[in-house]
């Protein structure tokens, strides 16, 4: 990966190869990845959800305990839209994706056929902003 190019440092909701039809903090585990502008990803580690168990649906203990295990990710991505990714997009500095992609290579290459509306929503909460977006990638069912 040259060292001129954009990157973006994300976190994708898995079990093993497959991206679940789940919320993020549901999932069994994260993969972190290092994605350039030009498509290639680099796996940087496995993490495995150890968040706690939630109390109540959409619980804030569990978006606290799930950002943790990932402080440096600018990017979420996950199979499922849930009420605690609405709370990231309005107060954090990291950018939820739903993907409708049902593997973890078919979710990477629709990340990276939308890198730049990424990079752009991650520069402005770069920035310090919260734009109310939910980004939506891969193939529409």
């Amino acid at each position: 990966m040259s060292q001129t190019q954009r990157h973006i440092r994300l976190a994708l909701s898995c079990a093993g190869e497959t991206v679940p039809r789940k919320h993020f903090g549901d999932c069994p585990e994260f993969r972190v990845y290092e994605l350039a502008e030009d498509g290639e990803s680099r796996l940087i580690e496995t993490q495995n959800n150890t968040s706690p168990e939630e109390q109540r649906h959409a619980d804030p203990k569990k978006l606290k305990g799930v950002t943790s295990l990932l402080p440096e990710c600018e990017v979420l991505v996950s199979g499922l839209q849930s009420p605690n990714f609405l709370r990231i997009r309005d107060t954090k500095p990291i950018q939820p994706v739903v993907t409708t992609e049902k593997t973890v290579e078919a979710t990477l290459r629709a990340v990276s056929k939308a890198f730049d509306e990424i990079s752009r929503l991650v520069n402005a909460r770069r920035r310090g902003e919260h734009p109310p977006v939910i980004l939506t990638i891969g193939n529409k069912e």
